[in-house]
C-alpha cells in the first residue's frame, strides 16, 4: 500500500513537471525571438505582457519550472535575450543555489549591448556573493563599448569602470588581477581601457610592474596612459591629520560603519583619511586592503566614495618612502 502511495505522488508530480515544461516551451516560442532595441514602444507593452505571462506560469510552479528552465538555457544557442530573462527568471526561483552555474552557463551566451545591464549587474553581484566564479561575466561587462548602468534605488547612473568595482573588488585580489591583466592582453579596446583602469585602482605590486612596462613600451593607448597618471596624481595625497594610530586601527576595522560608535566610514571625512595617510604606514597595507574589500556589500553610491577613500590612503601609504 505505502509503495502504492508514493508512486501515485511520482506520478502526480511528473504530470505536474511535463504540464509545467510544456506550458513554458509553448510561451517561449511565442513570446521570445526578438531584441528589445529593435521593437517600438507599442510592440515592448505587448511583449512585456507576454512575457508577465511567461514568468507567472515559472512563479506558480517553482519546483517543476526551475529544472525545465534549466533544460530550456542548456539548449539555446541562438537567443540572446530569452537566455538572459531566463536566467534572470531561473536565480529568482533557486532557493538552495542547485541552478546556479546554470544561471551563469545563461549569463554567459548573452549579447550585453541589447540588455539591461543593471539587471546583468546585480545578478553578477548576487553570484560573486555566493563564491561563484564570475570572472568571464565581469569580463564582459568591461567590454561593453559607452556602458550605462543605472541603479533606480539609488538614482545613480554607472559606467562600466565604476560598476565593476563591486565585483571585482569583491573577488580575491589574485583572481582580480589574473583577469584583469588578461582583459589587457587580449580583449577589446574597450576592455583593454577599462581593465587598465581598474588594475591600477587595486594597486598592487604586481599589477603595477605590468601596468608600468605597457606604459613604458607605449603598449596602451595615450587616453588610457592619461587616465592611469591621472588617477594615481589625484588618489596620492599630502597626509595629514590628528587622529592617532589606535583610532585609524579601529576605524579600519569598522568599515564599511558601525552606528554604535557613530563610525559611519572614511568617505567624507578629511580630517579621518588624512590621518590615516599620516599614521599608517606599508606594514599595515594589508589592513588597508581588507577594509576596502569590505567597502562593497551593496550596490550603492555610498559604497563607491568608501571604496574610493579607502584607494585613497592605500594609494598615499604606498607611496611613502621607507623610512630608515
Amino acid at each position: 500500500m505505502k509503495k502504492i502511495f508514493l508512486f501515485a505522488i511520482l506520478f502526480t508530480s511528473l504530470i505536474s513537471f511535463s504540464q509545467t515544461c510544456d506550458s513554458l516551451q509553448l510561451l517561449k516560442k511565442k513570446v521570445y525571438g526578438f531584441k528589445p532595441s529593435e521593437l517600438t514602444d507599442t510592440l515592448k507593452s505587448l511583449k512585456n505582457n507576454d512575457l508577465d505571462l511567461f514568468w507567472k506560469t515559472a512563479r506558480n510552479n517553482p519546483k517543476e519550472a526551475a529544472p525545465c528552465l534549466k533544460t530550456l538555457i542548456d539548449n539555446e544557442t541562438a537567443d540572446s535575450y530569452f537566455c538572459f530573462d531566463a536566467s534572470s527568471l531561473l536565480i529568482r526561483l533557486d532557493s538552495t543555489d542547485t541552478y546556479l552555474p546554470t544561471v551563469i552557463k545563461g549569463l554567459k551566451k548573452c549579447e550585453l549591448n541589447d540588455l539591461q545591464l543593471s539587471t546583468y549587474l546585480e545578478i553578477c553581484f548576487y553570484l560573486n556573493y555566493r563564491k561563484q566564479d564570475i570572472t568571464e561575466l565581469a569580463t564582459k561587462l568591461i567590454s561593453v563599448p559607452d556602458a550605462k548602468i543605472f541603479l533606480s534605488n539609488h538614482f545613480l547612473t554607472l559606467n562600466a569602470i565604476d560598476a565593476s568595482i563591486f565585483l571585482f573588488n569583491n573577488m580575491s585580489a589574485e583572481t582580480a588581477e589574473k583577469t584583469l591583466i588578461s582583459a589587457i592582453s587580449s580583449g577589446n579596446s574597450t576592455a583593454k581601457h577599462n581593465a587598465a583602469v581598474l588594475l591600477n585602482l587595486m594597486a598592487t605590486d604586481n599589477g603595477d610592474q605590468f601596468l608600468n612596462s605597457l606604459i613604458e613600451r607605449k603598449q596602451l593607448e595615450d587616453f588610457t596612459i592619461q587616465f592611469i597618471m591621472k588617477d594615481r596624481k589625484t588618489f596620492i595625497i599630502k597626509p595629514k591629520g590628528s587622529k592617532s594610530r589606535s583610532e585609524i586601527l579601529e576605524s579600519l576595522n569598522d568599515v564599511p560603519y558601525n552606528f554604535e560608535k557613530e563610525f559611519f566610514g572614511f568617505a567624507g571625512n578629511k580630517e579621518l583619511t588624512g590621518s590615516a595617510c599620516k599614521m599608517l604606514d606599508k606594514q599595515d597595507l594589508d589592513k588597508i586592503r581588507i577594509a576596502r574589500q569590505k567597502t562593497t556589500p551593496g550596490l550603492s553610491d555610498e559604497a563607491l566614495h568608501e571604496y574610493f577613500a579607502l584607494t585613497t590612503i592605500l594609494m598615499t601609504v604606498r607611496d611613502k618612502k621607507e623610512s630608515k
